[in-house]
Protein backbone atom coordinates (compact mmCIF):
# COMPACT_ATOMS: atom_id res chain seq x y z
CA UNK A 1 0.00 0.00 0.00
CA UNK A 2 1.48 3.34 -1.04
CA UNK A 3 2.49 5.73 1.72
CA UNK A 4 1.05 9.20 1.68
CA UNK A 5 3.70 11.85 1.18
CA UNK A 6 3.03 15.51 1.89
CA UNK A 7 4.12 17.28 -1.28
CA UNK A 8 3.94 21.08 -1.44
CA UNK A 9 3.25 22.74 -4.75
CA UNK A 10 3.11 26.44 -5.49
CA UNK A 11 -0.67 26.34 -5.22
CA UNK A 12 -1.28 24.57 -1.93
CA UNK A 13 -0.34 21.66 0.30
CA UNK A 14 -1.43 18.47 -1.42
CA UNK A 15 -1.42 14.88 -0.19
CA UNK A 16 -0.31 12.55 -2.97
CA UNK A 17 0.52 8.83 -2.88
CA UNK A 18 4.21 8.01 -3.16
CA UNK A 19 5.75 4.53 -3.14
CA UNK A 20 7.71 3.85 0.06
CA UNK A 21 10.75 2.86 -1.98
CA UNK A 22 11.44 4.66 -5.21
CA UNK A 23 14.17 5.52 -7.67
CA UNK A 24 15.40 9.06 -7.19
CA UNK A 25 14.52 11.54 -9.89
CA UNK A 26 17.24 13.96 -8.84
CA UNK A 27 19.06 15.54 -11.78
CA UNK A 28 21.84 13.26 -12.99
CA UNK A 29 21.28 10.73 -10.17
CA UNK A 30 19.82 7.24 -10.27
CA UNK A 31 19.46 5.93 -6.73
CA UNK A 32 16.91 3.89 -4.80
CA UNK A 33 15.70 5.76 -1.72
CA UNK A 34 13.48 4.28 0.98
CA UNK A 35 11.17 7.06 2.08
CA UNK A 36 9.89 4.95 4.98
CA UNK A 37 13.21 5.31 6.80
CA UNK A 38 13.06 7.05 10.18
CA UNK A 39 14.77 10.19 8.88
CA UNK A 40 11.79 10.79 6.58
CA UNK A 41 8.85 9.76 8.75
CA UNK A 42 9.68 9.42 12.46
CA UNK A 43 8.50 12.46 14.47
CA UNK A 44 11.37 13.60 16.69
CA UNK A 45 10.78 17.33 17.33
CA UNK A 46 7.97 19.64 18.30
CA UNK A 47 7.60 22.95 16.47
CA UNK A 48 9.00 24.64 19.59
CA UNK A 49 12.04 22.33 19.44
CA UNK A 50 12.57 23.25 15.80
CA UNK A 51 12.56 26.96 16.66
CA UNK A 52 15.19 26.43 19.36
CA UNK A 53 17.41 24.24 17.18
CA UNK A 54 17.42 26.42 14.05
CA UNK A 55 17.55 29.60 16.18
CA UNK A 56 14.40 31.25 14.86
CA UNK A 57 11.53 33.00 16.65
CA UNK A 58 8.88 30.44 17.47
CA UNK A 59 6.17 32.54 15.82
CA UNK A 60 8.03 32.44 12.50
CA UNK A 61 8.45 28.67 12.74
CA UNK A 62 4.77 28.24 13.62
CA UNK A 63 3.95 30.16 10.45
CA UNK A 64 6.19 27.88 8.39
CA UNK A 65 4.54 24.90 10.09
CA UNK A 66 1.15 26.02 8.80
CA UNK A 67 -0.13 26.79 12.30
CA UNK A 68 -1.27 30.25 11.32
CA UNK A 69 -4.63 30.76 9.62
CA UNK A 70 -4.45 30.57 5.81
CA UNK A 71 -0.65 30.07 5.77
CA UNK A 72 0.85 27.27 3.72
CA UNK A 73 2.81 24.51 5.49
CA UNK A 74 6.45 24.91 4.46
CA UNK A 75 8.21 22.02 6.19
CA UNK A 76 7.27 18.39 6.76
CA UNK A 77 5.14 17.50 9.77
CA UNK A 78 3.10 14.47 10.75
CA UNK A 79 -0.34 14.77 12.33
CA UNK A 80 0.05 15.07 16.11
CA UNK A 81 -1.36 12.24 18.19
CA UNK A 82 -1.65 14.58 21.15
CA UNK A 83 -0.97 18.26 21.72
CA UNK A 84 2.69 18.83 22.53
CA UNK A 85 3.90 15.55 21.08
CA UNK A 86 6.69 15.55 18.46
CA UNK A 87 5.42 15.94 14.91
CA UNK A 88 8.49 16.94 12.88
CA UNK A 89 10.82 14.30 11.37
CA UNK A 90 14.50 14.92 10.67
CA UNK A 91 13.80 16.05 7.10
CA UNK A 92 11.30 18.57 8.44
CA UNK A 93 13.93 19.97 10.81
CA UNK A 94 16.38 20.29 7.92
CA UNK A 95 13.70 21.92 5.74
CA UNK A 96 13.14 24.46 8.51
CA UNK A 97 16.90 25.04 8.60
CA UNK A 98 16.76 25.69 4.86
CA UNK A 99 13.97 28.23 5.34
CA UNK A 100 16.09 29.91 7.98
CA UNK A 101 18.99 30.02 5.49
CA UNK A 102 16.77 31.55 2.80
CA UNK A 103 15.68 34.14 5.35
CA UNK A 104 19.35 35.11 5.81
CA UNK A 105 19.74 35.48 2.07
CA UNK A 106 16.46 37.08 1.04
CA UNK A 107 13.96 39.63 2.17
CA UNK A 108 11.45 37.97 4.57
CA UNK A 109 8.63 38.47 2.07
CA UNK A 110 10.53 36.42 -0.53
CA UNK A 111 11.36 33.35 1.58
CA UNK A 112 8.17 31.39 0.90
CA UNK A 113 8.27 32.18 -2.82
CA UNK A 114 11.90 31.06 -3.07
CA UNK A 115 11.19 27.81 -1.21
CA UNK A 116 8.26 27.02 -3.48
CA UNK A 117 10.35 27.93 -6.52
CA UNK A 118 13.00 25.37 -5.53
CA UNK A 119 10.35 22.71 -4.92
CA UNK A 120 8.72 23.34 -8.27
CA UNK A 121 12.01 23.40 -10.18
CA UNK A 122 13.14 20.07 -8.69
CA UNK A 123 10.17 17.72 -8.58
CA UNK A 124 11.66 15.50 -5.89
CA UNK A 125 10.46 14.57 -2.39
CA UNK A 126 11.70 16.81 0.42
CA UNK A 127 13.64 19.05 -1.97
CA UNK A 128 14.36 21.57 0.80
CA UNK A 129 16.17 18.85 2.76
CA UNK A 130 18.33 17.67 -0.12
CA UNK A 131 21.90 19.02 -0.06
CA UNK A 132 22.34 19.20 -3.82
CA UNK A 133 18.93 20.65 -4.61
CA UNK A 134 19.13 23.36 -1.94
CA UNK A 135 22.57 24.59 -2.99
CA UNK A 136 21.87 24.38 -6.73
CA UNK A 137 18.38 25.74 -6.25
CA UNK A 138 19.44 28.72 -4.15
CA UNK A 139 21.97 29.80 -6.76
CA UNK A 140 19.47 29.33 -9.58
CA UNK A 141 16.66 31.09 -7.72
CA UNK A 142 18.70 34.22 -7.05
CA UNK A 143 20.13 34.21 -10.56
CA UNK A 144 16.76 33.85 -12.27
CA UNK A 145 14.80 36.15 -9.99
CA UNK A 146 17.03 39.19 -9.88
CA UNK A 147 15.76 41.82 -7.46
CA UNK A 148 17.14 44.39 -5.06
CA UNK A 149 15.34 42.41 -2.37
CA UNK A 150 17.85 39.58 -2.71
CA UNK A 151 20.39 40.66 -0.13
CA UNK A 152 23.48 38.77 -1.30
CA UNK A 153 22.88 38.39 -5.02
CA UNK A 154 25.86 40.58 -5.96
CA UNK A 155 28.16 39.27 -3.23
CA UNK A 156 29.32 35.84 -4.34
CA UNK A 157 31.54 35.28 -1.29
CA UNK A 158 28.70 36.18 1.08
CA UNK A 159 26.33 33.87 -0.79
CA UNK A 160 28.74 30.96 -0.49
CA UNK A 161 29.29 31.67 3.20
CA UNK A 162 25.55 31.59 3.90
CA UNK A 163 25.20 28.22 2.15
CA UNK A 164 28.24 26.83 3.96
CA UNK A 165 26.73 27.88 7.29
CA UNK A 166 23.52 26.12 6.24
CA UNK A 167 25.31 22.86 5.49
CA UNK A 168 27.66 22.92 8.50
CA UNK A 169 25.35 21.22 11.06
CA UNK A 170 24.03 18.62 8.62
CA UNK A 171 25.31 15.08 8.12
CA UNK A 172 24.24 13.60 4.78
CA UNK A 173 23.91 10.14 3.30
CA UNK A 174 25.21 9.39 -0.21
CA UNK A 175 21.73 10.18 -1.54
CA UNK A 176 22.16 13.83 -0.41
CA UNK A 177 19.42 13.53 2.19
CA UNK A 178 20.29 14.08 5.88
CA UNK A 179 20.86 11.35 8.44
CA UNK A 180 21.67 13.59 11.43
CA UNK A 181 21.80 17.19 12.60
CA UNK A 182 24.72 18.47 14.68
CA UNK A 183 23.59 20.87 17.40
CA UNK A 184 25.51 23.64 19.15
CA UNK A 185 26.83 21.28 21.85
CA UNK A 186 30.07 19.77 20.46
CA UNK A 187 29.87 16.06 19.74
CA UNK A 188 26.07 15.95 19.98
CA UNK A 189 23.65 15.15 17.16
CA UNK A 190 19.96 14.64 16.53
CA UNK A 191 19.73 11.26 14.82
CA UNK A 192 16.39 9.40 14.61
CA UNK A 193 18.26 6.09 14.76
CA UNK A 194 19.29 6.70 18.37
CA UNK A 195 17.30 7.62 21.49
CA UNK A 196 14.17 8.33 19.44
CA UNK A 197 15.87 11.33 17.86
CA UNK A 198 16.69 13.03 21.16
CA UNK A 199 20.03 14.84 21.32
CA UNK A 200 22.75 12.22 21.69
CA UNK A 201 26.51 12.13 22.11
CA UNK A 202 27.96 10.59 18.96
CA UNK A 203 30.80 8.86 20.81
CA UNK A 204 28.77 6.67 23.16
CA UNK A 205 25.07 7.35 22.38
CA UNK A 206 24.38 8.90 25.80
CA UNK A 207 21.25 11.09 25.59
CA UNK A 208 21.77 14.72 26.55
CA UNK A 209 18.53 14.85 28.53
CA UNK A 210 19.97 12.27 30.97
CA UNK A 211 23.12 14.34 31.53
CA UNK A 212 21.02 17.47 31.81
CA UNK A 213 18.80 15.87 34.44
CA UNK A 214 21.78 14.83 36.54
CA UNK A 215 23.37 18.28 36.41
CA UNK A 216 20.13 20.05 37.26
CA UNK A 217 19.52 17.52 40.01
CA UNK A 218 22.69 18.59 41.78
CA UNK A 219 25.20 15.94 40.68
CA UNK A 220 28.76 17.20 40.37
CA UNK A 221 30.61 17.22 37.07
CA UNK A 222 32.82 14.36 38.30
CA UNK A 223 29.77 12.28 39.25
CA UNK A 224 28.19 12.85 35.85
CA UNK A 225 31.43 11.91 34.11
CA UNK A 226 31.60 8.61 35.98
CA UNK A 227 27.90 7.83 35.64
CA UNK A 228 27.73 8.27 31.85
CA UNK A 229 31.31 7.62 30.77
CA UNK A 230 31.76 11.17 29.48
CA UNK A 231 34.84 13.36 29.37
CA UNK A 232 35.22 16.61 31.27
CA UNK A 233 34.87 18.52 27.98
CA UNK A 234 31.62 16.74 27.13
CA UNK A 235 29.98 17.38 30.49
CA UNK A 236 31.23 20.97 30.55
CA UNK A 237 29.75 21.55 27.09
CA UNK A 238 26.31 20.49 28.32
CA UNK A 239 26.72 22.64 31.43
CA UNK A 240 27.62 25.67 29.29
CA UNK A 241 24.44 25.24 27.23
CA UNK A 242 22.24 24.26 30.16
CA UNK A 243 19.37 26.67 29.58
CA UNK A 244 19.23 26.10 25.84
CA UNK A 245 19.48 22.31 26.25
CA UNK A 246 16.65 22.38 28.79
CA UNK A 247 14.40 23.78 26.08
CA UNK A 248 15.61 21.75 23.12
CA UNK A 249 16.98 18.42 24.40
Amino acid sequence: MARLHRHVRDTDTIIVPRPPVSTSSLPGIVMTIDYTEARFVAPICTVQDVAEIVDMPVEAVKTWAGQRHSRRQMFSRNPQGHRGWPSVPLVGLVEANTLRTLRDMLAPSKVEAAALWIRKRYDAPFALANRRLVTDGAFACVRENSSELYRVKTKQHAFVEVLEDHLRPLIFEDDDYPVAYEVRIPGVVIDPRFNAGRMTFVRNRVPVFAVLGSLRGGDSVDEVMQQYGLTLQEVTAVDEHLEWAAKAA
